[in-house]
């Protein structure tokens, strides 16, 4: 059975069946229950034609694989999906793995460590090898953990997008922007924007150029490099049980169909320079008007009415004639002279 036509003679073990070697086949094939440990190198999306069931993206994981007692090897398992949280059509929770870019060790072989891969758990579902279930993911080696003191504490990051929460109840989130595998942020111009809330709950949101704080004290901030703008459709008020203060370095420009502004004490306007300018008319009321300039007041119309009693004249100007003035002359012949009064009123009450 085992001579060839030729007269040789084949080993009597080369055509013998091995039964061991095809039940550990059978086994490998449709009875592969234990979990393993990999890394996601390859990720194919529902858009692509390698993605085989169109429900989600599928990914080729390289596991490290240990039969019984025997070496330890690397087996490609291809195309499956990952386990996510919540399961309904209303609720749900997905991510996308980053598959390797690089590696740093040598050879063919991938190690859990020296790559930029996720490492991840896998399960066979039905014990079937095809059937290949991403399960959860494991710390990866070359990634220092966050976790230094006893909890509770928690930290994660998905793509720059940096969330923690302390021992102390104080969470933050930071937006730092994408990143590569390893963790290094791609354009550093779009970071960091962060949002506080502290122990106490004070809020508060900043990056490089405005801050907003909402403390639990009951102030509030608003801080920014540039302009600040409000817009509303309908009303904006404004209410302040004390004081406002409103302070502009440069200009200060109000616009409005209708201006009021009423005070229940006194009001009080200082300037260097004060124009008034009104397209109709000017009215001025008040129980009493009083008007004072240190050098000169001037006042043009086309006509002016003074209404009531009015006084004129001051300390220093020339006398203003009354029934009783005397005027003095020094004449010829009696010709006209040119004459002065040399008593009067230096201030006098006109009806």
């Amino acid at each position: 059975m085992n001579k060839l036509n030729s007269g040789a003679v084949l080993p009597a073990g080369l055509l013998n069946v091995n039964e061991m070697a095809m039940m550990e086949g059978f086994n490998k094939t449709y009875r592969n229950f234990a979990m393993r440990i990999g890394v996601v190198v390859s990720s194919y999306p529902v858009s692509v034609e390698r993605n085989r069931s169109k429900l989600t993206t599928e990914y080729d994981v390289m596991v490290v694989e240990q039969n019984e007692d025997r070496g330890a090897t690397t087996i490609l398992y291809r195309n499956c999906m990952s386990a996510e949280g919540l399961g309904s059509i209303a609720d749900f929770f997905e991510k996308a793995l980053r598959p390797k870019k690089k590696k740093t060790t040598k050879g063919d072989s991938i190690n859990l460590n020296g790559q930029d891969g996720a490492i991840v758990l896998l399960l066979c579902l039905d014990g079937m090898s095809d059937k290949g279930i991403i399960i959860g993911q494991m710390t990866h080696p070359d990634r220092k953990t966050k976790l230094s003191d006893e909890g509770p504490y928690l930290e994660g990051e998905y793509n720059g997008l940096n969330i923690k929460v302390a021992k102390d109840g104080s969470a933050t989130l930071t937006f730092r922007g994408a990143t590569d595998n390893d963790g290094k942020v791609l354009d550093k111009e779009q970071g960091d924007t962060i949002i506080k809330i502290e122990k106490d709950g004070s809020y508060q949101v900043s990056h490089k150029t405005i801050t907003q704080r909402l403390a639990k004290d009951g102030k509030a901030s608003l801080t920014a490099d540039d302009d600040i703008s409000n817009t509303t459709k309908k009303n904006f008020n404004v209410t302040a049980t004390e004081n406002i203060a409103l302070k502009a370095t440069k200009d200060f420009t109000l616009d409005s169909k209708d201006l009021i502004a009423k005070a229940s004490g006194s009001a009080m306007l200082e300037c260097q320079k004060l124009i008034v300018k009104s397209e109709s008319e000017i009215s001025l009321k008040g129980s009493q008007l009083q008007v004072e300039a240190e050098a000169m007041a001037k006042i043009k119309a086309a006509q002016i009415t003074l209404d009531g009693l009015v006084s004129l004249g001051g300390e220093g100007g020339q006398p203003v004639l009354i029934m009783t003035s005397i005027i003095y002359g020094t004449g010829n012949l009696g010709a006209p002279v040119i004459s002065q009064a040399i008593t009067g009123a230096f201030k006098v009450m006109a009806q």
